[in-house]
């Protein structure tokens, strides 16, 4: 993909609009998101991944942490984080699982 702040790309920086560019948009969009997330929920610690997290654990019940994980698109280290702050609010109750 062609760098348009690169000299050698055929697009010239005056071509180079920052407000038509997808990764800017996605950005301004998701922080709109994520202040609307905010005001409309009520609770400044719950974050959009923490909740993620409780609803797919409202509509399944028990589930594995990388099964959850993987339910809601979180790498296992952030999904560990994200029970760990639930777990000391506690908003949910973590068990080993005696399979594992």
């Amino acid at each position: 993909m062609d760098d348009p702040l690169n000299s050698d790309s055929p697009e010239s920086d005056a071509d180079y609009v920052l407000e038509q560019q997808a990764g800017h948009l996605l950005r301004r969009a998701h922080q709109r998101h994520a202040a609307i997330f905010q005001g409309l929920i009520g609770d400044s610690q719950l974050t959009t991944l923490q909740f993620a997290a409780l609803v797919r654990l409202r509509d399944l019940g028990e589930v594995s942490q990388n099964q959850l994980g993987r339910l809601t698109a979180m790498d296992a280290a952030t999904m560990q984080g994200v029970i760990k702050r639930l777990a000391a609010r506690g908003l949910i109750a973590r068990r080993p699982d005696p399979d594992d």
